[in-house]
């Protein structure tokens, strides 16, 4: 069914946003990866570890959904976890040997999917750099702060 027009930002972003994810999970099902997992990897790479309050901040996700998540990256192997120096509930999260290797293995799949939306864009946006891409998005998200 063809989606009909609308002039509501939110909207066009929410069916945007859909239609991303099913580029980025597409190109990471042979690896075995959601691109909300592979979120998860990249951002404890980035952080070296977390709380599963700082990934979620990290990864702009409800720390609730992130939770459920997170159980997920850990049955797998992907993800390790100590409990906290201050708090004994709250898990530091770290990424694995086994996470370390599945970030590495399907970053491939995952820039041809950057690779593929950037071509996209490259006819709506002025400029062909990825970068402006990414400001405006930045620019989108820190709206509501």
């Amino acid at each position: 069914m063809k989606q009909m027009y609308t002039d509501c930002y939110c909207t066009q972003l929410r069916r945007a946003s859909s239609n991303f994810t099913k580029v980025y999970d597409e190109a990471l099902r042979p690896q075995g990866l959601r691109i909300t997992q592979f979120s998860m990897l990249r951002g404890l790479a980035r952080l070296g570890e977390a709380t599963l309050t700082a990934l979620a901040d990290e990864l702009a996700l409800d720390r609730t959904t992130m939770s459920r998540s997170v159980k997920l990256l850990i049955d797998a192997g992907w993800v390790d976890f100590s409990a906290g120096e201050e708090d004994a509930r709250e898990k530091i999260l770290k990424l694995s040997e086994r996470g370390k290797k599945k970030l590495q293995d399907a970053t491939p799949a995952w820039s041809k999917a950057q690779a593929k939306v950037e071509k996209h864009m490259r006819g709506q946006v002025k400029s062909t750099t990825n970068r402006s891409l990414i400001e405006a998005l930045e620019a989108l998200r820190i709206i509501a702060e």
